[in-house]
């Protein structure tokens, strides 16, 4: 979360937006802290304010340190087998449907240019919850020299960038009995808004095992 929060803080929004999405991420009065497996109260994001947390995500699911950076965010450099292919994580972008989220990520290189690949992920409704388990194609959409290439890196990498926007809403729910923040155990979305419901963590303690 504190990486998260140090590289949305010099995202290039402007200061109603940053306002809106900082009160978004922690508006909840942090109730008792909760036990491993103890659900807090839902939270939920506009898909206008989810749209806001995106970019920053990507950034962070990049690998990037958010402190070393400063607008504009330049495009991240791939390179794999003589395949390379430019990602331009400041610009990735999700759209709402019911029952899945659709990220988009603009890429370039040498044979197609600038293009747009997008992953959809299918989730669970309000309706018919599906915990945190989501499901995706085997490729993502988009120009064939990129997909055939990168599937199983853009796959990771919008996967990435949704778990850790959820996981920022789930952090500002409150903490658990250790004093961590609490983790998201499942999410829902309509095309109206995503919402996660966050838990305390599970303590797994170490087993001794005699020789």
């Amino acid at each position: 979360m504190a990486l998260f929060a140090a590289a949305f803080q010099r995202a290039d929004l402007d200061p109603q937006t940053k306002a809106r999405v900082l009160k978004a991420l922690g508006d909840t009065i942090p109730l008792a802290p909760r036990g491993p497996g103890a659900a807090a109260a839902d939270r939920s994001v506009t898909p206008d304010i989810l749209k806001a947390l995106i970019p920053t995500a990507a950034i962070v699911a990049s690998g990037l340190d958010p402190a070393k950076l400063t607008p504009p965010i330049p495009a991240v450099y791939w390179e794999e087998d003589g395949n390379e292919l430019l990602v331009k994580i400041a610009e990735v972008r999700a759209d709402l449907r019911t029952g899945a989220v659709v990220v988009t990520i603009p890429v370039s290189c040498d044979q197609t240019g600038d293009a747009e690949v997008t992953v959809s992920f299918i989730t669970g409704t309000p309706d018919r919850p599906a915990g945190g388990i989501a499901t995706s194609e085997d490729h993502p959409r988009g120009p064939a020299p990129i997909v055939e290439n990168w599937a199983e890196q853009l796959i990771a990498l919008a996967w990435h960038t949704l778990v850790i926007a959820t996981g920022s809403l789930s952090h500002g729910g409150g903490n658990d009995r250790s004093g961590r923040e609490l983790v998201t155990a499942g999410f829902s979305v309509t095309a109206d808004g995503l919402a996660v419901t966050p838990i305390g963590r599970h303590t797994f303690l170490a087993s001794r095992t005699t020789p």
